[in-house]
């Protein structure tokens, strides 16, 4: 049963969002792809989201934002706040993770260059400032735009920067619906928790906007992702557009939330994310395959 619990600490149901990201990355440098140097990008990669999402719980928890009877305690297993893992423990895990994180940037280093410490620094930086008290990102309503740009151009440039020694505008242009995607699981989140979070003195984007005018932007950023993947197309990536077989699952999830904002609203964005962004990704390795052969 510890063991379950440690497991369900990290929120391993997320990583999915950090798989695609690097994937998206790798797809990109299919020509210079290194199966070693992915495979412990992308383990580092996990290590830190689920470092992030421990420390998450660990703040909202002290700062009682996470209480019994709030939104997450019934939505998702959260086994630091019901008293499964002690709070020494907790934090221990947590430092060993991030310990693990640095030493997988340092290796990668080695064999790499220096701007692997970059990257290790900025993600370290937004890791910790997303729910830290007082500076939380999250709650001050940036918790989208800077997953926006962590699940995007970050990870996503970040793995082909890793893989190829080499920026790309073309990458980078192609990381943002993938991003914006991730934010919109968020997004979805803060819809469905408006009325708590007010109540917890919580600024989110949806608080701020109001439902309807937030809903309208959740729409307006969900249809930008199909326009950016197929100006992906146009600049050369014509296989991308095989992520638009998923526009009708986007249709369905706007018309459900026009009507009502489900209790499942982040995992069904989230399940969207993933359909998404396997289609795209499969639609940049054929582009590339044959770029190659």
């Amino acid at each position: 049963m510890k063991l379950k619990a440690w497991f369900l600490a990290t929120r391993p149901w997320s990583f999915v969002m950090t798989v695609i990201s690097s994937a998206l990355g790798a797809s990109f440098a299919l020509n210079e792809f290194n199966a070693f140097i992915y495979s412990i990008s992308l383990i580092g990669l996990i290590i830190a989201h689920a470092a992030t999402n421990m420390i998450n719980d660990y703040f909202d928890v002290k700062t009682k934002v996470d209480k019994e009877g709030a939104p997450t305690s019934k939505y998702r297993p959260h086994p630091y706040l019901f008293g499964e893992i002690s709070r020494s423990s907790f934090l221990s895990a947590i430092f060993m993770l991030y310990a693990l994180v640095i030493a997988i940037a340092f290796y990668l280093y080695l064999i790499r260059n220096a701007i692997v410490i970059l990257l290790l620094f900025i993600g370290l930086l937004v890791s910790v400032l997303y729910t830290l008290p007082q500076l939380s990102l999250k709650y001050k309503a940036l918790g989208e735009p800077f997953v926006a740009l962590i699940w995007g151009p970050f990870m996503v440039l970040g793995t082909y920067y890793v893989l190829t020694l080499k920026a790309s505008f073309i990458v980078l242009i192609a990381s943002i619906p993938i991003g914006i995607l991730v934010a919109l699981v968020l997004m979805a989140n803060n819809l469905r928790d408006i009325e708590y979070d007010m109540q917890a003195g919580i600024k989110t984007i949806p608080i701020i906007l109001g439902r309807r005018k937030a809903l309208n932007l959740f729409k307006i950023l969900l249809v930008t992702c199909y326009v950016i993947a197929g100006v992906v197309a146009y600049l050369g990536e014509f296989f991308a557009i095989l992520s638009f077989i998923s526009i009708y699952q986007a249709y369905k999830i706007i018309k459900k939330f026009e009507k009502e904002i489900p209790v499942n609203a982040d995992p069904i964005v989230a399940n969207l994310t993933l359909y998404f962004g396997i289609l795209y990704i499969i639609g940049i390795l054929i582009g590339n395959y044959y770029k190659i052969y």
